[in-house]
């Protein structure tokens, strides 16, 4: 009881307490027993805290808690739940993004739908329905190129006829066979008016081949069509991938326009670079790769030097580091001096006779 007075007594006088110091003083205020008996006679034993030198309570670290360990078999579970699941995910996202992108590019959904319609025409008729719109307005958009003979004659439809005995689709594919269209387009617009939609091709260049030449558009197409006076000055090309390569050959020679004027002909070697000939005949071998960078050069040494006007004259530019120039023009020889005229000899006077 003395100790307990104590401890009162100091606690009464601190300030503050920690809360380890509380409990070890309210571990001190347990009475030192002897062991009791319960009811069968066994002794039970009192556990009390351990203490240290100085009268406190000891407290033994806790023990790190422990991850639980999973079975092998809940694993391959669970592995076998988030792969199905992410598989099923996958499956459909591919179905909700590829199925359209491959109805759009096979064309099933305008085959479809033009047997829609061609199924509607044939019950239509066999029906006998006897529905009939006359067609009061035809408009046609975009047409610059294409004669009036061949776009009457792609249409089959005129002003008077039955707007719904017209097959749009059949209209579309007739009008995309003429060589100057390249996409159509064709719509009822209820009540009465037909409207026709054409993007008629660009010449950006001319292809010869097999001792004939056409013209090429800018998606690198065969517009099959004799060149006329026109399209004199686009650039002639030769080679196989030629047309394909029309339009980044052009956007090459726009970024010299001084020098591009003076092109006359490219031709395309092995499917992979080109060799421009200029007016005078002079021919620059670009290399394969790096054009841009080679036809730059090739132009500030034309500024530097007049290159193109040595005449008929090979620039091989293949090579990165240097320029080999062959068949350079030998100087034609000067006529001979013509022979001065001989002249004629002086008649003598005739001898006196006498």
């Amino acid at each position: 009881m003395r100790r307990v007075r104590g401890r009162a007594a100091q606690m009464d006088s601190g300030l503050l307490v920690s809360p380890g110091e509380i409990i070890a003083r309210a571990a001190a205020t347990v009475p030192e027993r002897p062991p009791e008996e319960d009811e069968a006679g066994a002794k039970v034993e009192v556990w009390t805290p351990p203490r240290g030198d100085d009268d406190t309570i000891v407290v033994p670290p806790a023990a790190p808690m422990r991850r639980a360990r999973r079975r092998p078999k809940d694993t391959l579970r669970y592995a076998w739940f988030y792969a199905s699941r992410g598989a099923v995910a996958l499956v459909l996202f591919g179905g909700v993004i590829g199925v359209p992108v491959w109805l759009l590019k096979t064309g099933t959904l305008d085959e479809a739908q033009h047997e829609a319609a061609a199924t509607y025409q044939k019950l239509r008729q066999r029906a006998d329905l006897g529905v009939s719109v006359a067609l009061d307005h035809l408009t046609v958009e975009g047409r610059n190129r294409t004669s009036r003979e061949a776009l009457r004659g792609a249409l089959q439809v005129k002003k008077g006829d039955n707007l719904l005995a017209a097959d749009p689709w059949a209209i579309k594919r007739r009008l995309e066979a003429l060589p100057w269209i390249r996409v159509a387009t064709v719509e009822r617009r209820y009540p009465n008016a037909m409207v026709v939609t054409l993007v008629e091709r660009n010449p950006i260049a001319r292809f010869r081949a097999h001792g004939a030449t056409i013209l090429v558009d800018e998606t690198g197409a065969l517009i099959k069509v004799e060149p006329e006076k026109e399209h004199e000055n686009l650039i002639l090309l030769s080679g196989d991938g030629a047309p394909g390569g029309a339009a980044a050959l052009l956007k090459l020679l726009e970024d010299d326009p001084a020098l591009a004027r003076r092109v006359v002909s490219a031709a395309r070697l092995g499917q992979r670079r080109w060799d421009i000939t200029f007016e005078g005949g002079a021919v620059l071998r670009l290399p394969d790769g790096y054009e841009k960078a080679a036809f730059a050069k090739f132009g500030e040494f034309d500024r530097q030097h007049g290159l193109l006007a040595r005449g008929a004259v090979t620039y091989d530019m293949r090579l990165p580091d240097r320029l080999v120039i062959r068949g350079t023009r030998t100087a034609a020889p000067a006529p001979a001096p013509a022979a001065p005229p001989t002249k004629p000899a002086a008649s003598k006077p005739p001898k006196k006779t006498g």
